[in-house]
């Protein structure tokens, strides 16, 4: 991880922050030297705002964040296959990824502890600053602590056992061995409900960051829902889900008539949006122009696989409203149509801005139906099942159904392609050497876990590689 942090011996993490003015400017600081440029950047409120804004933008910015996410674990697992013959892409496939060419994982890696350290940075530079109002400095620390937690929620769910790095000291972090994921999961937990302690309901704007893009409590209750789940804490995955779920002020599923409309900027259903990683004013995404199909397109790169297709109930509604089926010199495609913007012109002709969800409200009734259902409370469970099946246009679950099975098939045909549940799903649930196990003659158990990059134990020698790829 050495190499990681001697980006920022030679680049000030302030080159990502806005200008006063409000333009996307950066400002010549000296790398940080006897804490000089921690004053200066935290000196005053505004800049402390641009700091998080930059360190909001910095991770929206990134290829793993505005699409990695989605497309790196789609492929692992069951969802997406790649028509396009691509090296990179059948690693991911086959899961037959290695810690020196696979690049895609290694980005995963490198992305967020880049925006780990900002974070970091941005919690130190506020903790105990007189020059910063205290209900200022409360909400920017609160806000990057909760983001801190989203980075580490990605880390451990694919990599495992982490280094947990709470500093932006390179000399204590730079050699710093990798902790039990259940250690690092007890920090997550921990960022994640101070965060709620200092985080109101409403969406702060914040420059160019405004309506759903930056964490309000109900997202860090979003994310501590994710985590007691994972983490098997079923009453804690219920109470956070069901903490989302009745603040009807701010949030709604959206009628079954309105599926198209989930991803646009600030929806109802969204808690927690991103950035566009290409400009304020593209109003298209990342996703939707590496999935969408155009009239510039040569060749299809990617479909749905066939069994994420067959999933789908006759009547389900989402079926239309999330799935385009397009054929091109004789290949055929179904494609992820979520985001159907490909790029400015297609975002200006359909009227639509998008916007990458992060959390969605669809997610916290399926968090609460599996909580619930591993508790034992089975009619809760039932009707949270119910509540997103009714809005897809399907009819309830039949008597006698296994629930386990119906959360699962739920969590597979709403959430797809967003960000990697059908595969931490598979993992969480200890399903991936079935599924997959039967699927891909190549899947070995230990693939559920991504090897670290072979450049981070280059320059780290306390990490250690995960099993599988020494």
């Amino acid at each position: 991880m050495n190499n990681l942090f001697k980006l920022f011996r030679s680049v000030c993490f302030i080159a990502a922050v806005f200008s006063l003015s409000g333009c996307k400017k950066l400002l010549d600081i000296d790398p940080p030297q006897n804490e000089r440029p921690s004053v200066v950047v935290f000196g005053s409120p505004e800049t402390a705002k641009a700091a998080l804004s930059g360190a909001y933008s910095g991770l929206s910015g990134t290829q793993t964040y505005s699409v990695n996410l989605t497309l790196v674990n789609a492929l692992a697992a069951d969802e997406i296959r790649a028509l396009a013959s691509s090296a990179r892409y059948n690693a991911l496939v086959n899961n037959t990824y290695e810690p020196i060419t696979s690049s895609f994982t290694s980005e995963i890696w490198t992305d967020s502890y880049v925006s780990i350290y900002r974070f970091n940075s941005i919690i130190a530079g506020l903790t105990n600053n007189t020059a910063v109002e205290q209900h200022i400095s409360r909400q920017i620390i609160a806000e990057s602590k909760a983001m801190r937690a989203y980075c580490y929620l990605q880390l451990a769910g694919l990599f495992g056992d982490v280094p947990l790095v709470l500093s932006t000291n390179v000399q204590e972090t730079s050699l710093q061995p990798r902790i039990s994921v259940d250690a690092v999961y007890a920090q997550i937990i921990k960022d994640l409900t101070e965060a709620k302690t200092g985080l109101g309901e409403a969406y702060v704007s914040n420059g160019a960051v405004a309506g759903r893009m930056q964490v309000n409590r109900s997202a860090a209750a979003a994310l501590l829902a994710r985590a007691y789940l994972t983490t098997g804490n079923w009453q804690e995955a219920v109470n956070n889900a069901s903490e989302v779920i009745s603040n009807t002020s701010l949030y709604e599923l959206l009628p079954k008539e309105q599926l198209d409309k989930i991803f646009l900027a600030n929806s109802r259903e969204a808690i927690l949006q991103l950035g566009s990683a290409l400009t304020e004013s593209t109003a298209y995404t990342n996703e939707g122009a590496e999935f969408v199909s155009n009239q510039f397109t040569s060749s299809l790169q990617f479909t749905l696989t066939a069994g994420l297709l067959a999933s789908f109930e006759l009547r389900d509604l989402r079926r239309s409203a999330w799935v385009r089926d397009v054929t091109l010199n004789g290949v055929t495609a179904a494609e992820p149509y979520k985001y159907q913007n490909y790029d400015r012109e297609s975002a200006t002709s359909s009227g639509r801005v998008e916007l990458p969800t992060v959390l969605r409200l669809a997610e916290m009734y399926l968090i609460r139906a599996e909580a619930n259902a591993a508790l034992g409370n089975t009619v809760q469970s039932i009707d949270d099942v119910n509540i997103i099946r009714k809005r897809a246009g399907l009819e309830n679950l039949t008597a006698g159904a296994n629930l386990q099975q119906a959360i699962e098939k739920e969590r597979r045909v709403e959430l797809f392609c967003e960000r990697g549940d059908r595969w931490l799903t598979l993992k969480r649930t200890g399903r991936a050497d079935a599924v997959l196990g039967a699927l891909k003659p190549t899947w070995q158990s230990f693939a559920q876990l991504f090897p670290i990059p072979q450049t981070a134990i280059d320059s780290n020698p306390n990490l250690i590689q995960n099993q599988g790829y020494r």
